[in-house]
């Protein structure tokens, strides 16, 4: 894979899940696909999506991936949160001065450190910048679903 990566935060998800997803992620997804860049979702967001049975299946479908020859579209990679990407996540929150309650958003922001940054797609571009300026260093934009 090349280039900077496409973060799905649980709206990105919650979207891709839905029956017929957003025309905008849609067009995301294909330009992942187009430029060989990896789609990452951090595992801790699922708990968002994973409620009730029929929204885990829907995101279950969302993240079985088509990655054939002219596939759909590209593989979701979700990343499990280890003890660097945990370290990774509490720096944020403090240095933003914020508490558990965006832990999920900041396991985006730390996907997106990770990866040397990157493109999130998302419901709350706000909070998903805000929690990114605690680390300067990071390229990392958000896009409104």
């Amino acid at each position: 894979m090349t280039g900077l990566p496409l973060i799905l935060d649980a709206a990105g998800l919650s979207a891709l899940a839905q029956k017929s997803p957003p025309t905008q992620l849609r067009a995301l997804m294909q330009m992942a696909s187009e430029r060989g860049r990896e789609v990452l979702a951090p595992t801790v967001v699922c708990a968002e999506v994973a409620r009730g049975r029929d929204r885990t299946r829907a995101l279950e479908a969302a993240v079985i991936h088509d990655d054939r020859p002219g596939g759909s579209r590209p593989a979701i990679r979700l990343v499990d949160t280890d003890f660097v990407l945990a370290r990774q996540v509490g720096a944020i929150l403090h240095a933003a001065g914020r508490g558990s309650a965006d832990l999920a958003d900041a396991h985006v922001v730390a996907v997106g450190v990770a990866a040397g940054g990157g493109l999130v797609a998302t419901s709350d571009p706000d909070d998903i910048l805000a929690l990114a300026a605690a680390v300067p260093a990071t390229r990392l934009q958000a896009m409104r679903l």
